[in-house]
């Protein structure tokens, strides 16, 4: 059979006609399908969840904790690695908390001080910090810094009825901040007092301890 058998009648001619645009058509369909399933399980961009919405948060908690002893004028680096954590949750924030307690000095203007600075050069989007703090008698000495990785977190449960699901997780969203090395360095001041045959107080311990707190979002219609 030839072409010119294909089309000697109207009927064969629509036939064809038919034909050619289905195998036309037939592979256009089935490269656009995935995107079309894909939209339909996301929701097609759908914002999720309206209305009055109950946001909350399971927090969950990792520290690393240790401790030194430092003479006048010496340093000591410390590190906190936070590599990974469970997909779908975000840190809420990362606090380094130096503790010393300066119980042995002769009396007034002998209390032994602490200062720190971070090197938050292995993370992105964590600004470093500075602090410094007394090692007061009665416990309490030393100084805290908190890094808050998602912006304002306090991890308090709230009622929120002017945004979409979408809208609230991603303002509680770490936007993957905060993976990887934190790193500190502390550095001793010893108010020392000479007395005969060498000082009273010459050194200085201090517990260091960093906590990193990270939660999972639960929001539901009310």
């Amino acid at each position: 059979m030839d072409f010119q058998d294909l089309i000697d009648t109207p009927r064969k001619v629509k036939t064809l006609a038919g034909t050619v645009v289905f195998l036309l058509a037939f592979p256009i369909y089935f490269e656009a399908m995935p995107s079309l399933i894909d939209e339909d399980i996301s929701g097609g961009g759908s914002s999720g969840l309206t209305g009055t919405l109950l946001v909350s948060f399971e927090e969950f908690e990792t520290t690393s904790s240790e401790s030194v002893t430092l003479g006048d004028g010496e340093n000591y680096d410390t590190f906190f690695v936070f590599e990974s954590i469970e997909t779908g949750l975000s840190i809420g924030f990362v606090e380094l908390q130096i503790s010393c307690f300066d119980n042995d000095d002769p009396g007034p203007g002998f209390t032994d001080t602490v200062d720190g600075e971070s090197d938050l050069s292995d993370l992105e989007g964590i600004e470093d910090q500075t602090a410094d703090g007394a090692c007061s008698g009665g416990g309490g000495g030393g100084f805290t810094i908190r890094w808050d990785v998602t912006e304002n977190y306090t991890g308090a449960d709230y009622t929120e009825d002017e945004m979409s699901e979408s809208e609230i997780r991603e303002i509680w969203s770490d936007n993957g901040k905060g993976r990887g090395t934190w790193a500190a360095t502390i550095t001793a001041t010893i108010e020392a007092a000479p007395v005969a045959g060498g000082f009273i107080d010459d050194d200085e311990e201090y517990e260091i301890s960093w906590t990193a707190v990270y939660f999972d979002l639960a929001i539901e219609a009310q």
